[in-house]
């Protein structure tokens, strides 16, 4: 990796201030940005202070607000600026908005008409998060399309459409897990005819591995480190899988029933060495723990609790507890469970399905309806500090944080708030 410095006596050095390096999975983030699906640790936590403790009754400041095109993209950023995607008919739109105004840096549109045998009653997307990594952009459309842009300008440095190449999926509704980078490539689900995930070089999109062949998976894949070793964990269909994230060998696989197959949520790593998921339907929440004897990993199911079941949205842990949005096309509850036993410590109504983050040690609880909220979570109890009314279309989007500034969309509007004291 190659860091230019400035020598210029002209620097403001405020913008180095926060330069206290991470190392996520061979990736470098700097605190106070938002690079990825889940932001700096993958896990929708950050490392802001200062949040209010309370909100008027119309809600958080709105700094500003602008329509964008339809779309379930997050939203990534360097702190400068914003990164997210839409559509503009048939064409998929990646978009990059100044953080501080909302104003269109630049726009890259290329074709990606939907196929003949999706599913478009929710739209095609797009669903996948814009990646940072470098001057880098990387995006996933709903048909697959896999492209690498200048982050400053938008220029196309090379693209893949993976369903052409490698026979990836569309699964129905549209591509929807987003890339990962690793020391000096991108990873991520092709699910279809040839793997189920590759890694590409970030400088010239040449095919670095595949993987063996699984289905496709909404489940965008993370790194942990387990036993001393990296390992890429997915959700591909029925399979949760670890593989080693240079060259895409599988260290441990396991099979679930298939009432789990049609998983969305991300993994969630709970250190030292288990993985827990999450799926809707007739699925619902397994804790993994993943073994080593001779150097061989195998995951052991912990438990399985069926009353938990988070569809598309986010899953937060905090201690031994993790906290979610459970529910599909019926009612909702945001849940607790006890990592430790599967356990159900509470059950809350009062939202429609949600997405959460964790800041300041807070839940930021964003539903469905655009009902944004501030919580504490504790095993006992949800006490919700404050609640408004802050997007109308479809808010299937979780928000991004940076300081005290959150960022969030529906499948219309894109909007800053301040949530500083």
């Amino acid at each position: 990796m190659h860091l230019r410095f400035a020598t210029r006596s002209t620097v403001n050095w405020n913008r180095f201030v926060p330069a206290v390096l991470l190392l996520l999975g061979g990736t470098v983030a700097v605190l106070g940005q938002w690079p990825q699906w889940g932001g700096p640790h993958r896990d929708f936590t950050c490392d802001s202070t200062g949040l209010a403790e309370q909100w008027p009754a119309d809600g958080p400041r709105r700094i500003w607000s602008t329509e964008i095109g339809p779309g379930h993209s997050a939203i990534a950023t360097d702190g400068e600026t914003l990164f997210t995607m839409c559509r503009r008919d048939d064409k998929d739109a990646v978009l990059a908005l100044k953080a501080a105004t909302g104003e269109k840096v630049w726009e890259t549109q290329y074709e990606a008409p939907p196929k003949e045998d999706m599913l478009l009653d929710f739209g095609p997307g797009p669903h996948s998060t814009p990646l940072l990594a470098g001057d880098r952009l990387f995006t996933t459309g709903g048909m697959a399309h896999f492209h690498c842009l200048n982050k400053q300008t938008g220029e196309v440095l090379w693209s893949h459409d993976l369903m052409a190449e490698m026979g990836a999926s569309h699964l129905q509704r549209g591509y929807g897990p987003s890339p990962i980078a690793y020391q000096d490539t991108v990873i991520l689900n092709v699910g279809g005819t040839d793997c189920g995930i590759a890694a590409f070089r970030q400088d010239n999109g040449e095919l670095v591995w595949k993987s063996e062949k699984f289905r496709g998976g909404y489940p965008s894949p993370m790194i942990v480190k387990i036993n001393g070793e990296d390992h890429l964990v997915a959700a591909l269909g029925a399979d949760r899988v670890g593989l080693d994230p240079a060259t895409g060998q599988t260290r441990w696989r396991t099979k679930v029933d298939v009432q789990l197959a049609g998983i969305m949520t991300s993994p969630l790593f709970v250190p030292p060495d288990r993985v827990f998921f999450s799926c809707a339907y007739g699925g619902g929440s397994q804790l993994f723990k993943i073994g080593s004897q001779d150097g061989q990993y195998a995951a052991e199911e912990v438990w399985l609790q069926p009353k938990m079941k988070v569809m598309h949205g986010t899953v937060i842990r905090i201690g031994d507890c993790v906290y979610g949005s459970s529910g599909d096309f019926g009612p909702a509850f945001l849940m607790c469970l006890d990592l430790n036993s599967g356990k159900v410590l509470w059950r809350e109504r009062g939202f429609a399905k949600a997405t959460l983050l964790l800041a300041d040690g807070k839940l930021i609880i964003l539903d469905e309806e655009g009902n944004l909220a501030l919580a504490t979570a504790t095993p006992e109890r949800l006490e919700v500090h404050g609640r408004a009314k802050v997007l109308e279309d479809k808010a299937w989007t979780v928000p991004t944080m940076v300081g005290t500034r959150l960022y969030l969309r529906d499948n219309r509007t894109i909007m800053a708030l301040e949530l500083g004291k």
